[in-house]
């Protein structure tokens, strides 16, 4: 399989095949959402701020429905992560390498439990976000998956980016709805 050098985040269950983007600062929900418009986010923050290919856990946020009004052509990315099942596949192409993880389980957290994401894990990890239920950002589905390919027994150990890791206090969230902006309301 020749995999190209643009990083890609690839679930063929629900039909995902995007960018990954990964300039996003996690502090700053403008950048998130800047990011989120072409493609999926690295989110990053201390503790879950690996790689794909190096032990500790890749964060990855998408939308799950923004307003038809926002622009992107990403805003409606993860609205089937809710259908992933563990033992379901996830790919990323990184470096022009295909990683392969096997999904291990799922939760809902409030947008606040950023620590939800930090795993004291000695194994690759990638975490998937995205606002539930579909329309709102009131709580964050993260989907878990195992790296199983290349070897996980082969990864890197992850060297932290002090300049781009931020303290972030909130996940990623959906741009306010029509209504939201018409009424000031939610999020």
């Amino acid at each position: 399989l020749q995999v190209g050098p643009e990083p890609r985040l690839i679930v063929p269950k629900i039909n995902v095949d995007v960018p990954i983007v990964w300039d996003a600062t996690a502090a700053d929900q403008n950048s998130l959402n800047n990011a989120m418009n072409n493609g999926v986010a690295w989110f990053n923050v201390p503790g879950a701020s690996a790689k794909p290919g190096e032990v500790g856990n890749f964060v990855v946020s998408g939308h799950s429905s923004n307003d038809w009004l926002d622009s992107g052509d990403y805003k409606f990315v993860f609205a089937r992560l809710e259908q992933l099942t563990e033992g379901d596949v996830i790919y990323v192409n990184y470096n022009s390498v295909r990683y392969t993880y096997n999904i291990v389980r799922r939760e809902v957290v409030k947008p606040t439990d950023v620590a939800a994401l930090v795993d004291p894990t000695t194994k690759p990890l990638i975490t998937l976000i995205t606002c539930v239920p579909i329309g709102t950002a009131n709580e964050r589905l993260l989907v878990f998956a195992e790296q199983v390919s290349p070897d996980p027994k082969t990864a890197a150990t992850s060297t932290p980016t002090p300049t781009t890791t931020s303290e972030a206090t909130k996940m990623p969230s959906n741009s306010p709805t029509f209504l939201q902006r018409i009424f000031g309301f939610g999020n």
